[in-house]
């Protein structure tokens, strides 16, 4: 529109024990966002998230959702759907090899749920994971994972 123009920066991420990227936000058509990044606690990296409230305009608290430390955490996706629930996927180190995992935000009680596994297959490192959501609330993650040999491209569906 005209005469849009851009507010003042809000810091969203608080904990200053390490470095904190890539962001990723999704938004839901009442303008609620979700944003979600790795961060470093100062051994590995672990994934946190915020949400914007779109009636209130304004954003929560940093929520850490993952704090598994045997492996480092890293390169979030999150997906939103048209009610305000969100999935997050990741990529995470077992200590061996980087597996996908998930997580689910719950709008009405604004509550994470604990992280589960996206993919089960170990034979070799998984990353680069997306994730989107239909019309209906289901779930598609995508992400590549090698075999060895080559890197193929695995998907999942959450219902």
């Amino acid at each position: 529109g005209v005469n849009l123009k851009w507010g003042v920066p809000t810091l969203i991420e608080t904990d200053s024990l390490g470095n904190a990227a890539p962001p990723h936000v999704a938004v839901d058509p009442s303008g609620n966002a979700i944003a979600v990044w790795h961060q470093s606690n100062g051994t590995v990296d672990n994934i946190w998230a915020n949400r914007f409230d779109g009636v209130n305009l304004k954003w929560g608290v940093a929520t850490l959702i993952e704090r598994d430390n045997v492996g480092h955490a890293h390169r979030p996706h999150v997906a939103v759907d048209k009610s305000g629930n969100a999935m997050v996927v990741w990529s995470q180190s077992d200590g061996t090899r980087d597996n996908i995992l998930a997580s689910q935000f719950d709008r009405v009680s604004l509550q994470w749920g604990t992280p589960t596994p996206v993919e089960m297959d170990n034979s070799g490192k998984a990353g680069s994971p997306q994730v989107v959501v239909d019309p209906s609330g289901n779930v598609i993650a995508v992400w590549s994972q090698s075999d060895g040999k080559h890197s193929n491209i695995w998907a999942n569906r959450f219902e």
